[in-house]
């Protein structure tokens, strides 16, 4: 998603030439922009923007090349993106992130002390004005998409990881009428069913990726409702995606037995990961997107979560 900040929201000379640095420089991105937290301020220097403030959650920025900034310019509401080097003068990521899962993520807290960049870096910005269009407002339904994906991503390790120990080391049940845990009628029945749910909820990530590849392809001209229609499918690939993950993570362990949980074998691994991250932002709220479409035809409209 960050690599492809610029061309969310750039000018098509910015978006050429990110892309053009990014590639010949295999930049790794990462991202400090957190709307849940106050608001980083930018102060205008005439030829430069300075960037003032803190982000909760910075992540991937600790071990990046550059990072994605985001803030809003003293005495206006415009919100200002750029991409600046990881190691500018002023930006400090903290060794804080203490959380149950994502551990690898790095998305511990940043602060932003008087970082500057060039104006001509601000993204989509031509003479100090922004030139808006719909697509700067796909962000959303992009980056919803990508947790959609390595939602499921985890459940299928999970679940795979799980299954394989089951064929090589779970027991049968000491009662069971079978000597092999293959043949417990449960287990087979807990396998078949996880599978199944699994396969729904990536038939339906993989219709709604369909869908966003043709709406990147018409990235200049799509429209209001074809963003509003688009979200909403996102939404619920979320709400699947998150309630699919979350069972698969927890529920493996019925097919494994209690000598799984033992800490060597790092099976909790998976709904740690899951569970932390289902957290950013309420499913409730994408449920309800679907639900008022549905009964209204209301389409959500753009905002830092939806």
């Amino acid at each position: 998603l960050w690599f492809w900040a610029a061309r969310l929201v750039g000018t098509k000379e910015q978006i050429a030439a990110v892309e053009q640095a990014a590639t010949e420089n295999t930049w790794f991105f990462g991202g400090a922009v957190n709307p849940r937290d106050n608001d980083v301020e930018i102060t205008d220097e005439g030829d430069t923007i300075v960037y003032n403030g803190a982000k909760t959650f910075s992540t991937g920025s600790r071990v990046s090349d550059v990072t994605v900034l985001e803030g809003v310019l003293a005495g206006t509401d415009t919100h200002v993106f750029a991409i600046v080097p990881s190691n500018s003068e002023g930006l400090t990521f903290h060794d804080d992130w203490d959380n149950i899962g994502q551990r690898r993520t790095e998305s511990g807290s940043v602060t932003i002390d008087h970082v500057r960049t060039d104006w001509s870096s601000a993204a989509g910005f031509a003479n100090k004005a922004f030139e808006p269009r719909v697509y700067n407002t796909l962000n959303v339904p992009i980056i919803q998409l990508v947790f959609v994906n390595f939602y499921l991503g985890i459940a299928r390790g999970a679940l795979e990881t799980a299954a394989d120990y089951t064929r090589t080391t779970t027991r049968a049940w000491l009662h069971s009428t079978v000597d092999n845990a293959l043949d417990e009628p449960y287990i087979i029945d807990l396998y078949g069913d996880l599978t199944g749910k699994l396969w729904a909820a990536e038939a339906l990530a993989d219709a709604v990726a369909a869908e966003q590849q043709r709406i990147h392809e018409n990235a200049w001209a799509v429209t209001e409702h074809e963003r509003g229609e688009h979200e909403v499918r996102v939404a619920a690939a979320k709400a699947r995606a998150t309630e699919v993950a979350l069972e698969i993570t927890s529920g493996i362990f019925e097919g494994l037995g209690a000598r799984a949980t033992a800490s060597s074998h790092g099976f909790d691994r998976f709904w740690r990961n899951v569970r932390t991250h289902t957290l950013h932002d309420p499913v409730a709220y994408k449920r309800r997107e679907v639900g008022r479409h549905v009964l209204t035809g209301e389409l959500p409209q753009p905002t830092w979560y939806s």
